[in-house]
């Protein structure tokens, strides 16, 4: 949970993105412009991750502060709404998969006693 939960810390604004543009056209900016400001903030805020290793991401902060989109911070983060929304299918996918090696260790027991050899 906590690799998960830093992961999104550190993924989620850019995958929000899209609602955050949607926010901010619906609250009056047009939708060329917001998705530059959008965009610029992005990008500077991704090269600085990579090239300075920095786990944090602050895109959510720039973008409140930019004048240039007629969003405070809370409509932001109501923008941004549930972070698992974001997973799409994700949690089917893995039941789905559980499932498959459950039936297959069903199948196979002897497959639980095989232990790999180091890689590396």
């Amino acid at each position: 949970p906590a690799v998960i939960s830093r992961e999104l810390d550190r993924y989620l604004p850019f995958l929000a993105t899209t609602r955050i543009l949607t926010a901010a056209v619906r609250a009056g900016a047009g939708r060329e412009e917001a998705h530059e400001v959008i965009k610029g903030h992005a990008v500077s805020v991704a090269l600085e991750m990579r090239e300075s290793g920095a786990s944090g991401n602050d895109l959510i902060e720039r973008l409140a502060a930019d004048d240039r989109l007629p969003l405070e911070r809370d409509a932001i983060d109501e923008a941004l709404g549930e972070p698992l929304s974001f997973t799409g299918a994700a949690g089917v996918q893995v039941t789905a998969f559980a499932a498959r090696v459950e039936r297959l260790l069903a199948e196979h027991p002897e497959v639980e006693q095989y232990r790999h050899e180091d890689v590396l």
